[in-house]
C-alpha cells in the first residue's frame, strides 16, 4: 500500500482531522520526474475533504497530461474554487497554453485576498484582448506577478479591482513594460510596491509611479552584472547600460515615498563602484539623494551576494555609504549584506 493510499484511508476514516487543515502544499519533487500523486486517482478523493482550507501553495512544473493526469488537474481546480480560500501561490509552473492558465485563473474565488504567481510560463503567449472585463472583480489586497506569461498581467488588469489592492509586486522586462504601466496607472491605493527589473531590461523609459499616490513603501530590485554589460557593449557597440539608472527614473516619479528598499543583486560587491558614481556607465549621482525628498524617512540598501570574500563585502558596504552620502550623514541609511537563499 502506498503512502498516498494510507493518507487517503486515514482522512476518509477520520474526516474530523481534515477540518483542522488550513494550509496545503502540492509540490512536484523535481522537473520532469514521475510523481505518484500527480498520476494517481487517489488525489481526487483526498482534496475534497479539506472544507476549511485557507491557503494553497502549488509548485507543479509539468502541467502536461503525461505528468499531471486530467483527473488530478480537475481536482486541483475544484480545490481552488473553495470559498474558504483566502491565499494562493502558483510557483514554477509551465502551462501548455494560455488557455490552460486562464482555466486555472477562472477558478479563483472572489473571497481571495492574496495571490502570488512566480515563475509562471505559458508555452503559447498569444493573448486575445477582445475578452470583456469580468462582471465581478476580484478584491485582492495583495498581488505578486513575477511571470513569463504576459497574459497574467492582462488578466490582472481585467479582473482585479485596483481600488482594493494594498500590496503589489511586479517584474518588468522589455515585453511587459507597457502592460505593467497600465496596471500601475490604476493602482492608486497601493501602499507597498516591489518593482523588480529583469536583467535584460534596457527600455528608454521606466515604470512611472506618479499615479500611485497611496504609495508609502517602495522596494526596487535590480541585477548588476558587470561582465554581462561589457559583453552587451561589445555586441551592439552602444554605451554601457546602467540598471541603477532605470531604478532612479522610477524613483523620481514617486517623491511621496516614505520608506525605500533598494536590492542590489551582484556577484562581486567590489564591482559596485562601476554602477554608482562612475562615468563608465553614465551613473546617476546618489550623493545628494534624499535632500529634496521631504517625505523620505529611511532607506535600506541590501547588497544581495553569494560572494565569500569578507573584505570585498565590507568594501561594498562602505562604497554604498559613500554613494548615499547625504542619507548616511543623517542616519537615514542602513546598508546590509544578504546572502540569497535558494527557494
Amino acid at each position: 500500500m502506498s503512502a498516498l493510499q494510507r493518507l487517503a484511508d486515514v482522512l476518509l476514516a477520520s474526516v474530523h482531522l481534515a477540518l483542522y487543515v488550513r494550509t496545503l502544499h502540492l509540490i512536484q519533487p523535481g522537473l520532469y520526474k514521475p510523481c505518484a500523486w500527480m498520476q494517481s486517482d487517489i488525489l481526487p478523493k483526498i482534496l475534497p475533504v479539506f472544507p476549511n482550507l485557507e491557503s494553497l501553495n502549488i509548485r507543479i512544473y509539468n502541467w502536461d497530461p503525461e505528468y499531471l493526469h486530467t483527473n488530478c488537474e480537475e481536482a486541483i481546480y475544484d480545490l481552488i474554487r473553495r470559498s474558504s480560500l483566502s491565499s494562493i501561490t502558483l510557483k514554477d509552473a509551465r502551462m501548455r497554453t494560455n488557455t490552460q492558465l486562464l482555466s486555472l485563473l477562472q477558478c479563483l474565488p472572489f473571497s481571495l485576498q492574496s495571490a502570488s504567481f512566480v515563475t509562471v510560463f505559458a508555452d503559447n503567449w498569444y493573448h486575445d484582448d477582445s475578452n470583456n472585463a469580468s462582471a465581478e472583480l476580484c478584491k485582492l489586497r495583495s498581488l505578486h506577478l513575477d511571470s513569463y506569461a504576459p497574459m497574467l498581467l492582462h488578466w490582472a488588469i481585467r479582473t482585479v479591482d485596483p481600488t482594493c489592492l494594498r500590496h503589489l509586486q511586479t517584474t518588468v522586462d522589455e515585453d511587459t513594460i507597457n502592460v505593467v504601466q497600465q496596471l500601475l496607472d490604476d493602482a492608486v491605493c497601493v501602499e507597498t510596491y516591489h518593482l523588480c527589473f529583469r536583467s535584460n531590461f534596457s527600455h528608454a523609459e521606466s515604470p512611472n509611479l506618479e499615479n500611485m499616490q497611496g504609495l508609502r513603501t517602495l522596494e526596487v530590485s535590480v541585477e548588476l552584472d558587470w561582465d554581462e554589460i561589457e559583453e552587451a557593449e561589445e555586441e551592439d557597440g552602444e554605451g554601457r547600460h546602467n540598471p541603477l539608472n532605470d531604478a532612479m527614473r522610477s524613483l523620481n516619479t514617486a517623491p511621496h515615498v516614505e520608506h525605500l528598499i533598494l536590492n542590489l543583486n551582484i556577484w562581486n560587491p567590489d564591482q559596485l563602484f562601476h554602477f554608482m558614481g562612475s562615468y563608465e556607465v553614465r551613473s546617476t549621482s546618489f550623493e545628494d539623494f534624499g535632500e529634496d525628498r521631504q517625505a523620505l524617512r529611511d532607506v535600506v540598501v541590501r547588497i544581495r551576494s553569494r560572494y565569500n570574500g569578507y573584505e570585498a563585502l565590507q568594501r561594498g558596504i562602505r562604497h554604498v555609504e559613500g554613494a548615499f552620502h547625504w542619507l548616511h550623514e543623517r542616519g537615514m541609511l542602513t546598508v546590509i549584506v544578504v546572502r540569497p537563499q535558494d527557494d
